[in-house]
This record gives structure tokens, sequence and C-alpha cells, in this order.
């Protein structure tokens, strides 16, 4: 049992449906859904019932309802008392960022500007895996900023692009096209194709390219080092994924550009919430890294044309 099983079981129980949950908690249905059953699974009691499309709370679920409320408002007062006082002590900035960034990018970004503008702030950096939780994390304030993919149909949020990523072909070291030093997709058509999942971020931005180039990949990769890990044990197949984790490439696996899309295919950029105040040294952050984005990024990333 974690924190996060039990804010989900709260959302469903105060919005009776599965849908409406999984939408206000940015997570899929059967994500949700399958959260709620492993933790009905370790409690050994059901919490839901079904009543037509909706769900309603089992007498146990009542019990543990009220419960789990009151703790989880005691343990956000003191997280938020705790923060509190620790931002009295100086000028922080509260970062979260996806996996991919935390190997090098972020880190000498965020240096080059505590050593520039921004001259005297501290950056509490976390880590979270994927865009999705992210953006709820910045929600709830938990993050000043946050970076990570492009917040689709947020319109609350501001974001802007930073880090370049490329779409390219991942194949094990043994595999024919191996030595290629360009490949089109024409040419991985006769093998068998491998990317990501959802809830995955890059599953959304590649979901309409592979319908628009009439590719139909399994679907098992969680995340980019994720990507490495299967495509090290799958020698006969092609990975299409993002070039992410390039820093960490194995020996045994080879990455190749794609002929296609030799522009950007995806930026990580920062995202900030646009209605809400931001505190002096949070905004005096976010204006030096729009200044940055102005100056460094002039293409528009591919995955833009295969959005919902």
């Amino acid at each position: 049992m974690n924190l996060a099983q039990l804010r989900y079981f709260v959302a469903v129980a105060q919005m009776e449906h599965y849908g409406r949950a999984a939408k206000a908690l940015y997570l899929t249905q059967p994500a949700l859904s399958n959260s709620i059953r492993r933790l009905e699974k370790e409690l050994g009691f059901p919490l839901f019932k079904s009543e037509g499309r909706n769900v309603a709370l089992t007498s146990e679920g009542k019990v543990l309802l009220e419960h789990v409320v009151d703790s989880l408002e005691r343990l956000d007062s003191g997280l938020d008392a705790a923060r509190r006082c620790h931002e009295e002590k100086g000028c922080i900035v509260r970062v979260g960022s996806v996996a991919s960034l935390l190997r090098g990018p972020l880190s000498s970004f965020l240096s080059g500007h505590c050593r520039g503008e921004c001259c005297g702030v501290e950056f509490e950096i976390s880590l979270h895996g994927s865009t999705k939780e992210l953006l709820l994390k910045l929600f709830d304030n938990t993050f000043d900023v946050v970076f990570c993919g492009y917040p689709v149909g947020e319109p609350t949020l501001d974001w802007v692009p930073l880090f370049r990523q490329d779409a390219v072909i991942i194949v094990h070291e043994s595999h024919p096209l191996a030595d290629r030093e360009m490949l089109s997709i024409d040419d991985i058509r006769p093998y068998p194709q491998l990317s990501y999942r959802p809830p995955s971020y890059m599953y959304y931005a590649f979901e309409n390219m592979f319908k628009e180039k009439g590719l139909s990949p399994k679907l098992v990769f969680d995340d980019d080092v994720s990507a490495l890990s299967v495509m090290a044990v799958s020698p006969d197949s092609v990975g299409i994924a993002i070039d992410s984790a390039r820093d960490c490439l194995w020996d045994s696996i080879r990455m190749i550009p794609i002929e296609e899309f030799l522009e950007p295919y995806h930026y990580v950029g920062m995202a900030f919430r646009s209605n809400v105040e931001l505190a002096p040294e949070v905004a005096s952050f976010v204006e030096s890294v729009k200044r940055y984005s102005r100056e460094n990024i002039t293409e528009e990333p591919i995955e833009r044309r295969y959005y919902h």
C-alpha cells in the first residue's frame, strides 16, 4: 500500500466513477482500476461495488474512507508546514523532472543559471517517472516548475521548450540493420516492431504517427531506459523510441536516425502554472528560462503534427 493508492481510492470514492477519477488524476482508466484492485487484494476486502455505470463504497470502504481522508489532510498539512519552514531559509525553487533529464542535461542547465542570472537561488530537485505524474504534482503545489513533455490540453499551464530529443530506431548489434547509418520507415516494415505503451507520454506522441505510417508496433516500453533493456533481449526486433537514453547506451545496442524524422521529434521543456502568482525567485527563474528558449529553440517538434 502506498500514498498514491490511497489518493486514488479517495478520488474514486468522491467521484463514484472510474473514468472521471482517472481523468482528474491524469491516469488511464485501466491503470486506476488496476491500482484499486491491488489495494483491495492487499486489504482482503472490496472497497467498491458497481451501481450501473457508477461505483459506490462498500461498508468497509466507507469506514476506510473516513480515516484515509483524515490522515491525508493531516499529512498534507504537515507537508505544507515543512515546506514553509524550508522556504524561510532562502530562495528555493522546487523542481520536478522526468528521469531522462537527470542523467546530465538538467543539472548542467540549472548549474548555468545558478552561476548567471539566478545566482543565489537553490534548486530542490525531485525525480518522477512521467509527464502526467509531474503535472499532477505541479497542480497540487508540490513543485514550482516541472521539466516534462508538452502538456496537451492544459490551458492553465505555460510550457517552454528546452531539450531536443529525436526519434530513432533501436536494434541489437546482431540485427541485420545494425550497421546502417540511417533507416527509413520502409526499411523496418519487414521486422517485428516495439515501442512505448500507455501511460507513457511518448505513446501518445507516437500513436497517430504510427497510424499515418501504417505501423502497428507491439507496445512494451515503459520509458527510455526500459526500451534499452527490452531491445537487449530482442535481437530480431526493431524499437521505435526517443534518443534520450543515448548517454547510457550499451555496447550491444545501436541507435539509428530515421530518414523521415531528421528534425526534432520531441522537446522536453519547463511547465509552470500561468494562473497563479509565482514567488519572486520562481518568477525570475521562469523569465530567464523563457529568454534562453527564445534564443536557442527555433524548430517546431514533429510530434505537434500528431497530437490529439
